[in-house]
Protein backbone atom coordinates (compact mmCIF):
# COMPACT_ATOMS: atom_id res chain seq x y z
CA UNK A 1 0.00 0.00 0.00
CA UNK A 2 1.48 3.34 -1.07
CA UNK A 3 0.34 6.87 -0.27
CA UNK A 4 -0.02 9.24 -3.21
CA UNK A 5 1.86 12.53 -3.41
CA UNK A 6 -1.23 14.41 -2.27
CA UNK A 7 -4.14 16.33 -3.76
CA UNK A 8 -5.56 19.81 -3.50
CA UNK A 9 -9.12 20.13 -2.27
CA UNK A 10 -10.13 21.26 -5.75
CA UNK A 11 -8.61 18.11 -7.30
CA UNK A 12 -10.47 15.90 -4.81
CA UNK A 13 -13.81 17.58 -5.54
CA UNK A 14 -13.20 17.50 -9.29
CA UNK A 15 -12.85 13.73 -9.06
CA UNK A 16 -15.35 12.86 -6.34
CA UNK A 17 -17.85 15.71 -6.25
CA UNK A 18 -19.01 17.81 -3.31
CA UNK A 19 -18.85 21.53 -2.61
CA UNK A 20 -16.02 23.50 -1.03
CA UNK A 21 -16.11 26.01 1.79
CA UNK A 22 -12.67 27.53 2.32
CA UNK A 23 -9.36 27.45 0.47
CA UNK A 24 -9.62 25.35 -2.68
CA UNK A 25 -5.84 25.23 -3.04
CA UNK A 26 -5.31 23.52 0.34
CA UNK A 27 -3.20 20.41 -0.21
CA UNK A 28 -3.67 17.21 1.78
CA UNK A 29 -0.98 14.56 1.84
CA UNK A 30 -2.48 12.06 4.29
CA UNK A 31 -5.66 11.12 6.13
CA UNK A 32 -6.58 11.14 9.79
CA UNK A 33 -9.44 11.05 12.27
CA UNK A 34 -11.28 13.96 13.80
CA UNK A 35 -9.59 13.08 17.08
CA UNK A 36 -5.99 12.71 15.87
CA UNK A 37 -5.56 14.33 12.44
CA UNK A 38 -2.74 16.86 12.00
CA UNK A 39 -2.14 19.76 9.64
CA UNK A 40 -1.94 18.57 6.04
CA UNK A 41 -4.41 15.75 6.66
CA UNK A 42 -8.05 15.26 5.70
CA UNK A 43 -10.65 13.81 8.12
CA UNK A 44 -14.40 13.28 8.11
CA UNK A 45 -17.14 13.96 10.65
CA UNK A 46 -20.41 12.02 10.88
CA UNK A 47 -20.41 10.50 14.37
CA UNK A 48 -21.95 12.91 16.88
CA UNK A 49 -20.16 11.11 19.73
CA UNK A 50 -16.96 12.77 18.47
CA UNK A 51 -18.35 16.29 18.89
CA UNK A 52 -16.15 17.00 21.98
CA UNK A 53 -13.11 16.88 19.67
CA UNK A 54 -14.39 19.45 17.17
CA UNK A 55 -12.89 22.41 19.01
CA UNK A 56 -9.47 20.74 18.96
CA UNK A 57 -9.43 19.63 15.32
CA UNK A 58 -6.07 20.21 13.63
CA UNK A 59 -6.92 18.69 10.24
CA UNK A 60 -6.55 20.99 7.25
CA UNK A 61 -9.68 19.63 5.57
CA UNK A 62 -12.85 18.04 6.96
CA UNK A 63 -15.48 16.16 4.98
CA UNK A 64 -18.80 16.99 6.61
CA UNK A 65 -22.53 17.24 5.93
CA UNK A 66 -24.22 20.61 5.38
CA UNK A 67 -26.10 20.11 8.65
CA UNK A 68 -22.87 19.82 10.65
CA UNK A 69 -20.66 22.18 8.65
CA UNK A 70 -21.23 25.21 10.90
CA UNK A 71 -19.55 23.34 13.77
CA UNK A 72 -16.17 23.74 12.06
CA UNK A 73 -14.74 27.23 11.87
CA UNK A 74 -11.34 28.87 11.79
CA UNK A 75 -9.01 27.99 8.96
CA UNK A 76 -10.44 24.55 8.29
CA UNK A 77 -11.45 23.94 4.69
CA UNK A 78 -14.65 21.91 4.37
CA UNK A 79 -15.91 19.56 1.68
CA UNK A 80 -19.71 19.48 2.01
CA UNK A 81 -21.33 16.20 1.01
CA UNK A 82 -24.49 14.27 1.81
CA UNK A 83 -22.76 11.15 3.17
CA UNK A 84 -19.37 12.01 4.73
CA UNK A 85 -18.35 8.47 5.69
CA UNK A 86 -19.04 7.09 2.23
CA UNK A 87 -17.31 10.04 0.59
CA UNK A 88 -14.27 9.54 2.78
CA UNK A 89 -14.06 5.91 1.68
CA UNK A 90 -13.67 7.24 -1.86
CA UNK A 91 -10.98 9.65 -0.66
CA UNK A 92 -9.05 6.68 0.72
CA UNK A 93 -9.30 4.93 -2.65
CA UNK A 94 -7.99 8.08 -4.31
CA UNK A 95 -5.09 8.73 -1.97
CA UNK A 96 -3.78 5.21 -1.41
CA UNK A 97 -2.48 2.83 -4.03
CA UNK A 98 -2.24 -0.87 -3.35
CA UNK A 99 0.82 -2.63 -4.69
CA UNK A 100 -0.55 -5.69 -6.42
CA UNK A 101 2.89 -6.96 -7.40
CA UNK A 102 3.97 -7.84 -10.90
CA UNK A 103 1.87 -10.10 -13.07
CA UNK A 104 3.06 -13.57 -13.82
CA UNK A 105 3.92 -16.75 -11.99
CA UNK A 106 6.59 -16.83 -9.31
CA UNK A 107 9.37 -19.33 -9.84
CA UNK A 108 8.61 -20.84 -6.42
CA UNK A 109 4.88 -21.38 -7.12
CA UNK A 110 3.50 -24.83 -7.90
CA UNK A 111 0.89 -25.12 -10.65
CA UNK A 112 -0.61 -28.55 -11.28
CA UNK A 113 -1.80 -30.16 -14.48
CA UNK A 114 -4.77 -29.02 -16.57
CA UNK A 115 -4.88 -25.66 -14.78
CA UNK A 116 -6.45 -22.82 -16.75
CA UNK A 117 -4.56 -19.62 -15.99
CA UNK A 118 -5.42 -16.36 -17.76
CA UNK A 119 -2.43 -14.45 -19.11
CA UNK A 120 -2.67 -11.55 -16.66
CA UNK A 121 -2.98 -13.37 -13.33
CA UNK A 122 -0.50 -12.96 -10.50
CA UNK A 123 0.70 -16.10 -8.73
CA UNK A 124 2.97 -15.16 -5.84
CA UNK A 125 5.81 -16.99 -4.11
CA UNK A 126 5.11 -20.49 -2.77
CA UNK A 127 1.50 -20.49 -3.97
CA UNK A 128 0.02 -23.93 -4.69
CA UNK A 129 -2.57 -24.32 -7.45
CA UNK A 130 -3.71 -27.92 -7.78
CA UNK A 131 -4.90 -29.89 -10.80
CA UNK A 132 -7.88 -28.69 -12.80
CA UNK A 133 -8.22 -25.26 -11.21
CA UNK A 134 -9.54 -22.35 -13.29
CA UNK A 135 -8.10 -18.92 -12.53
CA UNK A 136 -9.76 -16.04 -14.38
CA UNK A 137 -8.49 -12.73 -15.69
CA UNK A 138 -7.03 -10.27 -13.20
CA UNK A 139 -6.86 -12.71 -10.27
CA UNK A 140 -4.09 -12.17 -7.70
CA UNK A 141 -2.97 -15.17 -5.65
CA UNK A 142 -0.73 -13.84 -2.90
CA UNK A 143 2.18 -15.71 -1.35
CA UNK A 144 1.61 -19.12 0.22
CA UNK A 145 -2.11 -19.29 -0.49
CA UNK A 146 -3.56 -22.65 -1.55
CA UNK A 147 -6.01 -23.35 -4.38
CA UNK A 148 -7.36 -26.90 -4.42
CA UNK A 149 -8.35 -29.24 -7.20
CA UNK A 150 -11.00 -28.00 -9.66
CA UNK A 151 -11.42 -24.70 -7.82
CA UNK A 152 -12.84 -21.86 -9.91
CA UNK A 153 -11.89 -18.25 -9.14
CA UNK A 154 -13.61 -15.39 -10.95
CA UNK A 155 -12.23 -12.21 -12.47
CA UNK A 156 -10.24 -9.71 -10.40
CA UNK A 157 -10.52 -11.67 -7.18
CA UNK A 158 -7.69 -11.36 -4.64
CA UNK A 159 -6.70 -14.30 -2.43
CA UNK A 160 -4.39 -13.01 0.27
CA UNK A 161 -1.37 -14.71 1.78
CA UNK A 162 -2.05 -17.97 3.56
CA UNK A 163 -5.73 -18.30 2.59
CA UNK A 164 -6.97 -21.77 1.63
CA UNK A 165 -9.54 -22.46 -1.08
CA UNK A 166 -10.15 -26.20 -0.93
CA UNK A 167 -11.19 -28.66 -3.63
CA UNK A 168 -14.02 -27.82 -6.05
CA UNK A 169 -15.10 -24.58 -4.39
CA UNK A 170 -16.11 -21.60 -6.50
CA UNK A 171 -15.26 -17.95 -5.88
CA UNK A 172 -16.99 -15.24 -7.94
CA UNK A 173 -15.72 -12.05 -9.56
CA UNK A 174 -14.27 -9.14 -7.58
CA UNK A 175 -14.02 -11.00 -4.29
CA UNK A 176 -11.43 -10.63 -1.54
CA UNK A 177 -10.36 -13.61 0.57
CA UNK A 178 -8.18 -12.45 3.44
CA UNK A 179 -5.24 -14.19 5.07
CA UNK A 180 -5.93 -17.34 7.04
CA UNK A 181 -9.44 -17.85 5.71
CA UNK A 182 -10.42 -21.45 4.95
CA UNK A 183 -13.09 -21.95 2.31
CA UNK A 184 -14.35 -25.50 1.91
CA UNK A 185 -13.15 -27.29 5.01
CA UNK A 186 -15.18 -30.32 6.07
CA UNK A 187 -18.52 -29.65 7.70
CA UNK A 188 -19.05 -30.88 11.26
CA UNK A 189 -21.02 -33.98 10.28
CA UNK A 190 -21.22 -37.05 12.53
CA UNK A 191 -23.76 -39.74 13.31
CA UNK A 192 -23.82 -41.66 16.58
CA UNK A 193 -23.64 -45.44 16.38
CA UNK A 194 -23.17 -47.63 19.47
CA UNK A 195 -21.86 -44.74 21.55
CA UNK A 196 -19.35 -43.73 18.89
CA UNK A 197 -19.40 -40.69 16.63
CA UNK A 198 -19.01 -41.80 13.01
CA UNK A 199 -17.78 -39.27 10.47
CA UNK A 200 -20.23 -38.47 7.66
CA UNK A 201 -18.37 -37.67 4.45
CA UNK A 202 -18.96 -34.08 3.31
CA UNK A 203 -19.43 -34.08 -0.45
CA UNK A 204 -20.92 -30.62 -1.10
CA UNK A 205 -19.00 -27.48 -2.05
CA UNK A 206 -18.79 -23.81 -1.10
CA UNK A 207 -19.99 -21.32 -3.68
CA UNK A 208 -19.16 -17.67 -3.06
CA UNK A 209 -20.86 -15.25 -5.41
CA UNK A 210 -19.52 -11.97 -6.83
CA UNK A 211 -18.29 -8.97 -4.80
CA UNK A 212 -17.90 -10.82 -1.49
CA UNK A 213 -15.23 -10.23 1.15
CA UNK A 214 -14.16 -12.95 3.58
CA UNK A 215 -12.19 -11.84 6.65
CA UNK A 216 -9.00 -13.18 8.18
CA UNK A 217 -9.25 -16.64 9.78
CA UNK A 218 -12.90 -17.02 8.84
CA UNK A 219 -14.00 -20.57 8.04
CA UNK A 220 -16.77 -21.54 5.65
CA UNK A 221 -17.49 -25.28 5.66
CA UNK A 222 -18.41 -27.21 2.56
CA UNK A 223 -21.90 -28.67 2.39
CA UNK A 224 -22.60 -32.21 3.51
CA UNK A 225 -24.62 -32.95 0.36
CA UNK A 226 -26.00 -29.65 -0.91
CA UNK A 227 -23.65 -26.68 -1.22
CA UNK A 228 -22.89 -23.92 1.25
CA UNK A 229 -23.75 -20.69 -0.57
CA UNK A 230 -22.62 -17.13 0.09
CA UNK A 231 -24.73 -14.60 -1.83
CA UNK A 232 -23.72 -11.61 -3.92
CA UNK A 233 -22.08 -8.74 -2.06
CA UNK A 234 -21.86 -10.50 1.33
CA UNK A 235 -19.23 -9.05 3.69
CA UNK A 236 -17.87 -11.31 6.43
CA UNK A 237 -15.52 -10.08 9.15
CA UNK A 238 -12.65 -11.93 10.84
CA UNK A 239 -12.93 -15.19 12.77
CA UNK A 240 -16.46 -16.06 11.69
CA UNK A 241 -17.59 -19.70 11.52
CA UNK A 242 -20.19 -20.67 8.92
CA UNK A 243 -21.33 -24.28 9.12
CA UNK A 244 -22.16 -26.70 6.36
CA UNK A 245 -25.19 -26.14 4.14
CA UNK A 246 -25.70 -22.54 5.24
CA UNK A 247 -27.13 -20.06 2.77
CA UNK A 248 -26.25 -16.39 3.33
CA UNK A 249 -28.41 -13.98 1.31
CA UNK A 250 -27.21 -11.14 -0.92
CA UNK A 251 -25.69 -8.04 0.71
CA UNK A 252 -25.77 -9.39 4.24
CA UNK A 253 -22.94 -8.25 6.51
CA UNK A 254 -21.57 -10.36 9.38
CA UNK A 255 -19.29 -8.93 12.09
CA UNK A 256 -16.39 -10.70 13.79
CA UNK A 257 -16.59 -13.86 15.89
CA UNK A 258 -20.10 -14.81 14.78
CA UNK A 259 -20.82 -18.54 14.88
CA UNK A 260 -23.43 -20.00 12.54
CA UNK A 261 -24.24 -23.69 12.91
CA UNK A 262 -25.14 -25.93 9.99
CA UNK A 263 -28.17 -25.56 7.72
CA UNK A 264 -28.99 -21.97 8.63
CA UNK A 265 -30.60 -19.78 5.97
CA UNK A 266 -30.03 -16.06 6.45
CA UNK A 267 -31.88 -13.68 4.14
CA UNK A 268 -30.80 -10.66 2.14
CA UNK A 269 -29.69 -7.32 3.57
CA UNK A 270 -29.27 -8.62 7.11
CA UNK A 271 -26.79 -7.22 9.63
CA UNK A 272 -25.32 -9.62 12.16
CA UNK A 273 -23.53 -8.09 15.16
CA UNK A 274 -20.25 -9.40 16.51
CA UNK A 275 -20.21 -12.66 18.51
CA UNK A 276 -23.84 -13.48 17.70
CA UNK A 277 -24.56 -17.21 17.72
CA UNK A 278 -27.01 -19.18 15.58
CA UNK A 279 -28.13 -22.71 16.41
CA UNK A 280 -28.63 -25.04 13.47
CA UNK A 281 -31.53 -25.65 11.11
CA UNK A 282 -33.28 -22.30 11.31
CA UNK A 283 -34.20 -19.47 8.94
CA UNK A 284 -33.84 -15.70 9.14
CA UNK A 285 -35.90 -13.57 6.76
CA UNK A 286 -34.64 -10.54 4.81
CA UNK A 287 -33.81 -7.21 6.48
CA UNK A 288 -33.07 -8.48 9.97
CA UNK A 289 -30.57 -6.91 12.39
CA UNK A 290 -29.21 -9.18 15.12
CA UNK A 291 -27.54 -7.35 18.01
CA UNK A 292 -24.00 -8.23 19.06
CA UNK A 293 -23.71 -11.20 21.38
CA UNK A 294 -27.24 -12.44 20.76
CA UNK A 295 -28.21 -16.11 20.67
CA UNK A 296 -30.59 -16.94 17.82
CA UNK A 297 -32.18 -20.29 18.67
CA UNK A 298 -35.36 -20.12 16.59
CA UNK A 299 -36.31 -18.85 13.15
CA UNK A 300 -36.93 -15.14 12.61
CA UNK A 301 -39.86 -14.59 10.27
CA UNK A 302 -40.39 -10.82 10.42
CA UNK A 303 -37.93 -8.02 9.56
CA UNK A 304 -36.62 -5.91 12.42
CA UNK A 305 -33.97 -5.79 15.11
CA UNK A 306 -33.60 -8.71 17.52
CA UNK A 307 -31.61 -8.87 20.74
CA UNK A 308 -31.08 -11.57 23.37
CA UNK A 309 -28.21 -10.03 25.30
CA UNK A 310 -28.36 -10.20 29.10
CA UNK A 311 -27.28 -6.75 30.36
CA UNK A 312 -23.92 -6.47 32.08
CA UNK A 313 -24.09 -5.93 35.84
CA UNK A 314 -21.97 -6.33 38.95
CA UNK A 315 -21.46 -9.99 39.79
CA UNK A 316 -23.43 -9.94 43.05
CA UNK A 317 -26.38 -8.29 41.30
CA UNK A 318 -26.10 -10.73 38.40
CA UNK A 319 -26.32 -13.66 40.85
CA UNK A 320 -29.48 -12.23 42.42
CA UNK A 321 -31.05 -11.68 39.00
CA UNK A 322 -30.07 -15.16 37.85
CA UNK A 323 -31.67 -16.64 40.97
CA UNK A 324 -34.87 -14.72 40.23
CA UNK A 325 -34.88 -15.94 36.62
CA UNK A 326 -34.78 -19.54 37.83
CA UNK A 327 -38.04 -18.89 39.67
CA UNK A 328 -39.87 -17.24 36.77
CA UNK A 329 -41.73 -20.40 35.78
CA UNK A 330 -42.94 -20.92 39.37
CA UNK A 331 -43.92 -17.25 39.67
CA UNK A 332 -45.83 -17.43 36.40
CA UNK A 333 -47.87 -20.35 37.69
CA UNK A 334 -48.63 -18.49 40.93
CA UNK A 335 -49.74 -15.39 39.04
CA UNK A 336 -52.07 -17.41 36.81
CA UNK A 337 -53.54 -19.07 39.91
CA UNK A 338 -54.15 -15.66 41.52
CA UNK A 339 -55.68 -14.35 38.30
CA UNK A 340 -58.13 -17.25 38.28
CA UNK A 341 -59.07 -16.52 41.90
CA UNK A 342 -59.68 -12.83 41.05
CA UNK A 343 -61.71 -13.78 38.00
CA UNK A 344 -63.93 -16.11 39.99
CA UNK A 345 -64.44 -13.53 42.77
CA UNK A 346 -65.24 -10.63 40.45
CA UNK A 347 -66.85 -12.45 37.55
CA UNK A 348 -64.40 -10.84 35.14
CA UNK A 349 -62.00 -12.24 32.61
CA UNK A 350 -58.44 -11.15 33.48
CA UNK A 351 -56.78 -13.09 30.66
Amino acid sequence: MRLSNGFTVQEIVDRLGGSIVGDRSTTVTNVGTIKNAEKGQIAFYSDRSLSPYISKVKASVVVVSLEDSDKFGGGITKIIVEKPHFYFSQVLELMFEFDEGGQGISASAYVGTNVLLSDDVTVGPHVIVEDGAEISKGVSLRSRCFVGKKVKIGRNTVVHAGALILDECEIGDNCVIHSGAVVGGDGFGYVQEKNEWIKVRQVGRVIINDACEIGCNTTIDRGSIDNTIIGHGVKIDNQVQIGHNCNIGDNTIIAGCVGIAGSVDIGQNCRIGGAAMFTGHLSVCDNVDVSAGSLVSKSILRPGRYTSVYPLSEHAEWKRNAAAIRKLSELNKRIKKLENIVAQATGTDVT
